[in-house]
């Protein structure tokens, strides 16, 4: 009997020549690596629509542009601090992996806060950074 898992070597070798002919038509660049800009101090906030703070939960930046996935501990008064390269970024909450009562703080933000949606971005480089959750 024939495994269900196996591939037919004809569709391993149709996939091999759809990826190399992806990569011939693309080209390569002759410019080498990318470099990207040194990571700028980011300062901010998030807290809710009223005011108070959101605390004790891991802001995630996602780029949108160049830039690297950042993670920034969220502070019980709503602060955090860190690095990243400077551009637009999608912005969720996630759960921190520091803080004391992280499931709690988590479980008050929206589910819609806890995943990233380009409806949400924020730019690096524009100032201290004031984020809302409703």
């Amino acid at each position: 009997m024939r495994s269900p898992f196996r591939v037919p070597h004809e569709a391993l070798v149709l996939g091999l020549a759809l990826a190399l002919s992806t990569v011939a038509a693309g080209g390569c660049s002759s410019g080498g690596t990318a470099t990207l800009p040194a990571p700028q101090q980011v300062t901010g906030t998030l807290k809710r629509a009223d005011g108070s703070p959101v605390g004790n939960v891991t802001l995630m930046l996602q780029p949108t542009a160049a830039g690297h996935m950042t993670a920034f501990e969220v502070d019980a008064s709503g602060a955090f601090s860190g690095e990243a390269i400077g551009g637009p970024y999608a912005w969720f909450v996630a759960k921190s992996a520091k803080a004391d009562g992280a499931d709690a703080a988590l479980a008050k933000i929206p589910e819609d806060f806890q995943r990233g949606t380009l409806e949400r971005k924020v730019k690096v480089g524009s100032g201290a950074l004031e984020l809302t959750i409703p």
